[in-house]
């Protein structure tokens, strides 16, 4: 998995940050940024996060059994400047039969994308101008 877990109620920073040359293989959910983390099995919902900013994920290939794509941003902090580059995700062929496939799912994440990127991670928003 290719993840950046921020704890929600954080503070700071996170920016400038790149994935690249990732191979997965049956991974639930391959690439993550998560600003409602929560370590804990009941958490309350915080309005403070992490700044998320100029993450990049390049060349993740492989296979997962839940969902590509998982970009959770908070709404006082979106994230920006996420840029997905030749990612190749499919999922798992043969597996339990029980799986619920997810397609990718984005909340206040701003970038873009450059083909190939497989699923297309139609809910990325273009960046706030």
């Amino acid at each position: 998995m290719v993840a950046f877990d921020a704890k929600q109620g954080g503070s700071g920073s996170v920016r400038d940050v790149q994935f690249s040359g990732v191979r997965v293989s049956a991974v639930k959910t391959p690439v993550v940024i998560d600003q409602y983390y929560c370590d804990h099995t009941t958490c309350s919902n915080r309005t403070s996060a992490v700044a998320v900013a100029g993450v990049v994920f390049q060349g993740v290939a492989g296979t997962y059994t839940e969902r590509p794509v998982y970009l959770a941003c908070s709404d006082a902090a979106p994230c920006s400047g996420i840029h997905l580059a030749n990612i190749q995700l499919a999922p798992v062929k043969g597996g339990s039969g029980g799986n619920h496939l997810d397609g990718p799912f984005c909340w206040k994440a701003y970038g873009d994308q450059v083909k190939p990127v497989e699923p297309p991670v139609d809910c990325l928003l273009a960046e706030a101008p």
